[in-house]
């Protein structure tokens, strides 16, 4: 029987290429040669957890002249697994856990980087509500030593991924000023966004000035840095955001954007799509992860300025008794098969397109924009005060027309039901 060894060295690093952990090992034993594919890849990427197992693993490998130099991806770990609703002491970021990342600093090819928290966040504001054991003050201490590495590079970094990152803007200048520099020659950056919870009264999360703050500041701060030159965004949140909080993306274009995932995010008006459109030139790859569309919104005149119409924009209506409410509200006449044959007849490149849900009982799924599964929402509209549009029908013809234009083979698309089972299949 011949030896896998006499195939082509291109065909023998794919093969490896494929293996995990365990197995990468296993063949690094065998031979010379196959050691020679296997060892760059199994040290490929570099974990940080805060514990002395993970310090010793990293310190074997950044003392090491020769496997530092393999290190591509390194992820950055605040916590082994995130803390459950009843942990509530306050962590501190500790001298060990800092030294491990200035000494990333030894590993010269490092191309990517991920920084990940705990889901769980919160402010402090209130004495009754639930106190996260990563703090502000912790994140904040966090982010400094984590960027300061990554604004050492000597080569700028490609990616940059950022999960669970509290909406709370960072104010330090020193910061601000790394952050800066790090993006503007980012090829992927990737941002999962988590909010503080209000358990006993969860419809007050968006009140809370927060996300509206961070999302107002997210465009100049996290993505025009990036603009000329970016390939990949994925933005994400635990909550709904694009309507309230609002997010301005009209002000930053990417001209080499290729992908682009949302997650959570919501469409409101006609701007929003004609952003995406505008990048027809280069789009390839797009994601809508439990995304939305708002067939008809409302705001208290007190959060208009929240929203992203202007009070001219809106309308009052009168209740049942003749009364005028004080709220506003515009209504939206797109649907889903606007946005599809939109898709289909002005980006010309698009290849794939995924539309559906992932996992989210973890926490916002990070790294897996190509894992949602394709799907359209059984009664997506819910009834409010209007009865709300019935296009499901429309809806899937429009996709199944997309998908044969992009070369994707879908053969089903199902309707999924609020328990996030199937009812329904193409």
């Amino acid at each position: 029987m011949a030896s896998i060894t006499v195939l082509p060295s291109e065909l023998l690093a794919r093969i490896i290429s494929l293996l995990d952990q365990s197995s990468l090992k296993a063949i690094r034993e065998t031979s010379r040669l196959l050691s020679q594919f296997a060892t760059p890849r199994l040290f490929n990427t570099l974990r940080l957890f805060p514990d002395e197992e993970s310090y010793e693993a990293v310190d074997r490998i950044t003392d090491h002249a020769t496997l530092k130099k393999m290190v591509k991806k390194v992820y950055v770990n605040t916590c082994e697994d995130d803390y459950d609703d009843y942990d509530g002491a306050e962590v501190e970021l500790t001298r060990d856990f800092k030294d491990r990342i200035a000494k990333f600093k030894d590993c010269p090819n490092v191309q990517s980087a991920v920084l990940r928290f705990d889901k769980h966040c919160s402010t402090g504001r209130e004495y009754w509500m639930r106190e996260s054991p990563e703090t502000i003050r912790f994140r904040t201490k966090t982010l400094r030593v984590f960027f300061k590495w990554l604004a050492s590079f000597e080569v700028p970094l490609r990616e940059l991924g950022i999960r669970n990152m509290q909406d709370v803007y960072v104010g330090d200048e020193k910061i601000s000023a790394n952050i800066e520099k790090v993006l503007q020659n980012l090829r992927t950056l990737r941002l999962s966004v988590v909010t503080e919870h209000n358990d006993a009264a969860p419809e007050d999360d968006l009140d809370f000035p927060e996300p509206h703050d961070f999302f107002a500041q997210l465009p100049s701060v996290w993505l025009k840095p990036s603009a000329s030159s970016l390939e990949h965004l994925t933005l994400s949140c635990d909550n709904y955001f694009g309507f309230y909080p609002k997010l301005e993306l009209s002000e930053v274009h990417f001209p080499h954007l290729k992908s682009l995932a949302f997650g959570n995010y919501c469409f409101v008006r006609d701007s929003q799509l004609e952003w995406i459109l505008s990048h027809a030139a280069t789009l390839t790859d797009l994601s809508f992860d439990d995304c939305a569309i708002l067939y008809d919104v409302c705001l208290a005149e007190e959060h208009l300025n929240r929203g992203l119409f202007q009070k001219s924009e809106m309308e009052t209506r009168r209740e049942l008794d003749g009364r005028v409410r004080v709220k506003y509200y515009r209504s939206y006449n797109k649907r889903w098969h606007h946005y599809f044959d939109s898709f289909r007849t002005k980006l010309p490149h698009l290849r794939q397109f995924l539309i559906g849900s992932n996992e989210w009982g973890d926490g916002v799924p990070f790294e897996k924009e190509a894992e949602v599964k394709i799907c359209l929402r059984e009664n997506r509209p819910h009834e409010w005060e209007r009865e709300p549009p019935k296009c499901d029908e429309e809806d899937r013809d429009s996709l199944r027309l997309l998908f044969e234009e992009t070369g994707q083979r879908v053969v089903k698309i199902p309707f999924l039901s609020s328990y996030q089972g199937y009812i329904s299949d193409d």
